[in-house]
């Protein structure tokens, strides 16, 4: 401060500084904001308060108040200090300016006032706008990449670095329009603090673009500095992550976690809609049969179709692997339920031609909100056991929920559950019935067939479980089970009574994938059990699809000796025209036709004389009483299985049946038993 004020006493030039009152002055002394009054005509700083001196870098080996700055000053530096000096006589100036004091570059914001008495001088009151963000506005503003801007307390543009004249064509952007955002709005959300960060997708020069702002309120004079990092390619990244983790990447539409957001939303919005649970009918079996890229082929396109054919308004999403969800608004001029329902199947049935013109049908369930169910997962579980009902109407069927089903639901959800744990606590039992040489009425062998005794659900029929054993994917496991338990049964009973008894076995199309034949060596093996006595059991599903896969599977059946039988003839998709490239053994005429025999004849002798012409035996299943019997006598060599034989029982009461002992040597009228093997 001594220093600051000898200098001034001797420096006669300082008469010039009437304008200002000494006390004014010397009270700018106190302010934090460092000021400093130049005489442009002399190159000297002659009046600085002491954070202008800080500033200047002043010291006794160099005052700041005797430096002749001309030295090294350019011409366009002179040229543009006396210009600032002439336009700020009559309003300030502000500029970014840089200051070399001891040869060291500095950026600062000074606001320029000339305080001249007269024309003759040039008197500059110099503010350097610093003080608590000098550091960042001294070389961070200047220097960084990151765009920086200065604005005044009402959002008027001051300045601006290098990147931002890059980023922003005008320089008369207002903070407001900078951040798409009223400056009211701006101060609440800085609060006391004064500063704040925040996200927001702006549009700069026609382009959509994120920025991360930051901004400080500098006081005391209220003017805001900006930093706007640019961060599109993170959101674009981040928005990228999004819609993969909401859709599906093979299909592209929502998948279930998309969807359960979306469901959750339109149930909130209290508007009706309907739900349509779609199920790709025998799905499985083109995964099986064309493979796994054939199985996305087919999704890819019933989407696609979906995308183009269904209304805008309706929302598709793939909820598991081949079923698909549609959400319908309900709107006055809507279409019914039923409507909607036939425009879906008749979308999927068109045949795929990249795929050998392959067609598939659905099954639909639909449910509606808020009539049957207000919450997301009620409406899916309701929708999805609407699908399973219409499923037991045959392929291409739709249904609609209705509120008997809940029980329905309760019994699907309880077989699944209790089905996870009948293996491991041995609740499902292999029961055999007899299939007989009808000509000599001789047991030749018998069909393995599965009971369930649940002690929660009492006795639960095959056709109920072995659909729900399919659908939660544990047909597999019980399917190895049942075919590993019936040869070791079947082995020992060939050892008892010392004949070839042949053991028939059912095997669903969802088990004849291309792990079916490692499961079926290694249990030939591990039990010991002859090939050639093994016949495996396959209803007509399996013609469904790929018929060159079918065949080469079932050629590697067939070359370990175990024979094939085509289950229930004569109902399902088989085509005649296969049957005789088909490495199989045996047909079994369905039992429908036996139980109509006064009305079947034809179709039943047409079926007999076609397997042999092939070579294959006939199996009549369904002799229910001694007319079917001797209706089904008059054709030779056929094999019979019915209830007039024996109903299918465990293996205690298997042995106990009279086809079955008769099979064991007699001496005199006692039967000679030989001990039970293990």
């Amino acid at each position: 401060m001594e220093v600051f004020t000898l200098s001034i006493m001797d420096n006669n030039r300082l008469t010039s500084l009437s304008t200002i009152p000494s006390s004014q002055l010397a009270a700018f002394n106190y302010v934090t904001t460092p000021m400093w009054i130049y005489d442009v005509e002399a190159f000297k700083i002659c009046w600085a308060n002491d954070p202008a001196l800080a500033l200047w870098n002043n010291s006794q080996d160099n005052p700041l108040l005797s430096r002749d700055l001309s030295q090294d000053m350019s011409q366009v530096i002179e040229l543009s200090i006396k210009q600032i000096a002439k336009e700020s006589r009559k309003k300030p100036r502000k500029s970014w300016w840089t200051l070399y004091p001891q040869n060291i570059a500095k950026q600062v914001y000074i606001r320029f006032s000339n305080i001249s008495n007269d024309e003759q001088q040039n008197l500059l009151l110099c503010e350097a706008l610093l003080e608590r963000d000098e550091i960042e506005r001294d070389t961070h503003f200047a220097l960084d990449n990151t765009i920086q801007s200065l604005f005044d307390r009402d959002g008027h543009l001051l300045s601006g670095n290098l990147r931002f004249s890059e980023s922003y064509a005008t320089q008369t952007i207002s903070l407001p329009e900078l951040i798409e955002m009223e400056m009211s709005e701006l101060k609440h959300k800085m609060g006391s603090s004064h500063q704040v960060e925040f996200e927001r997708q702006t549009i700069n020069r026609g382009v959509m673009a994120w920025y991360k702002f930051h901004i400080k309120e500098l006081m005391p004079e209220q003017h805001y500095i900006v930093s706007q990092e640019n961060i599109t390619e993170r959101k674009l990244k981040e928005q990228t992550y999004r819609h993969l983790a909401y859709h599906d990447q093979l299909t592209g539409l929502l998948n279930r976690y998309g969807f359960n957001d979306y469901l959750i939303e339109q149930c909130h919005k209290a508007q009706p809609f309907y739900l349509f649970l779609v199920d790709l009918d025998a799905f499985k079996l083109v995964n099986n049969n064309l493979g796994h890229s054939a199985g996305d082929e087919v999704l890819v396109e019933i989407a696609r179709r979906f995308v183009m054919h269904l209304p805008d308004s309706y929302q598709t999403c793939r909820f598991a692997g081949d079923e698909f969800i549609i959400v319908v608004p309900q709107q006055q001029d809507s279409q019914s339920v039923d409507a909607i329902s036939r425009l879906i199947l008749d979308i999927v049935v068109q045949p795929i031609e990249k795929i050998d013109s392959i067609q598939i049908t659905a099954s639909i369930g639909a449910a509606s909100y808020p009539l049957d169910a207000k919450e997301p997962n009620d409406l899916i579980m309701y929708a999805d056991t609407a699908m399973y009902k219409a499923k037991e109407r045959g392929s291409k069927s739709y249904c609609s929920f209705a509120q008997q089903m809940s029980l329905e639901i309760q019994r699907r959800s309880a077989i699944q559950q209790g089905l996870k744990q009948a293996l491991n606590f041995r609740e499902l039992v292999p029961l055999f019935q007899p299939i007989v040489d009808m000509k000599n009425n001789t047991l030749i062998g018998m069909e393995a067939l599965l009971s369930w005794d649940s002690p929660t659900l009492g006795r639960v029929p095959p056709q109920e479980f072995v659909e729900e054993a399919e659908r939660s994917g544990m047909m597999n496991e019980i399917g190895q089970w049942i075919l590993r338990s019936a040869c070791e049964q079947c082995l020992s009973w060939q050892k008892r009574t010392g004949h070839p008894l042949t053991l028939s076995v059912n095997v669903s199309a969802i088990q004849l994938n291309d792990n079916f034949i490692n499961t079926l060596d290694d249990i030939l093996t591990k039990t010991g059990f002859p090939a050639k006595q093994l016949t495996l059991e396959l209803t007509e599903s399996i013609f469904l699809l790929n018929i060159k896969q079918v065949i080469k599977r079932l050629k590697a059946i067939s070359s370990r000796g175990v024979g094939v039988c085509i289950d229930d003839f004569g109902t399902g998709y088989s085509s005649l025209s296969y049957i005789h490239k088909l490495p199989i053994d045996a047909l079994k005429i369905d039992r429908s036709f036996i139980n109509d025999i006064d009305n079947s004849d034809v179709v039943i002798e047409a079926t007999i004389a076609m397997a042999s012409k092939l070579g294959l035996k006939v199996v009549a299943e369904g002799i229910e009483s001694q007319h079917q019997r001797e209706m089904m006598l008059r054709y030779p060599n056929l094999l019979a299985q019915g209830f007039y034989y024996s109903r299918p029982v465990n293996a205690q009461e298997f042995e106990k049946l009279s086809l079955f002992t008769k099979l064991f040597p007699k001496t005199g009228d006692n039967i000679v038993s030989m001990p039970r093997s293990g």
